[in-house]
């Protein structure tokens, strides 16, 4: 991390209402990030376009095993933007409550994209491991989780899903050392029989980690699983 971001990390708690991103004063309408910054985030044009990559990514980076029913993204993640310095505060640098704005704004695309259907029954977030968690004080994709729920109505069921063991850091590893470092990584119990899953994630690098997850929540009666991430990493 830079030394401006550092400060800026730092600083934010003291001075919430300054841009997580460039650190310039916020307007009434504008929640964490200046609108000049949301400029240069890169959204996806369609919920057609954002599952279409989504699916390809997947299948090129892990293969074509990992099948699920529908996929949301709503922004392509490049490395040193914009985007990555806020999902970074967001996740890092304790500004939580972004994580709710990300999830509301997601769970707007998906309603109007969808014109208003909401295919699932439960919204499941990416557990972190107890240690992890912990250490964080949150984990970021319940708290999308929760944003997303609250304008799609949709009961948050965060408990169906736990990460058994504390893996390694997935930054820097291939798509096949990503799926060998999950593996049996995640259990489930108490998914409702049949139910339609929303598995709920920050980014999508190479799906191994949603794969892991929603082999879980199959194996213990899920009927089917979607998934829905802030973000999808662009190939770079």
């Amino acid at each position: 991390m830079s030394g401006r971001a550092l400060l800026r990390e730092l600083l934010h708690p003291l001075f919430p209402d300054v841009c997580v991103v460039c650190s310039s004063m916020l307007r009434e309408d504008e929640d964490f990030c200046c609108s000049a910054c949301r400029r240069e985030f890169s959204p996806f044009p369609s919920a057609v376009e954002a599952e279409m990559m989504l699916r390809s990514t997947i299948a090129r980076r892990i293969g074509p095993e990992f099948l699920f029913d529908r996929g949301w993204c709503r922004y392509l993640f490049h490395k040193g933007s914009p985007l990555q310095e806020a999902l970074h505060a967001m996740k890092y640098g304790g500004v939580h409550a972004l994580c709710a704005v990300f999830g509301r704004e997601l769970g707007e695309w998906m309603l109007t994209e969808g014109k208003g259907e909401v295919p699932f029954d439960i919204v499941v977030p990416v557990p972190l491991h107890r240690m992890k968690k912990t250490e964080r004080t949150y984990n970021q994709a319940e708290k999308i989780a929760g944003g997303l729920s609250a304008v799609m109505g949709m009961p948050v069921m965060d408990r169906l899903l736990v990460r058994r063991r504390r893996t390694p850091s997935q930054t820097g590893l291939a798509a096949v050392d990503r799926l060998r470092n999950l593996a049996g990584a995640f259990s489930a119990s108490g998914v409702p029989r049949g139910a339609r899953v929303l598995l709920v994630d920050d980014v999508v690098t190479t799906g191994a980690t949603m794969s892991a997850a929603a082999d879980a929540l199959m194996r213990a009666g899920a009927g089917s699983i979607s998934l829905a991430a802030v973000a999808l990493a662009a190939k770079e």
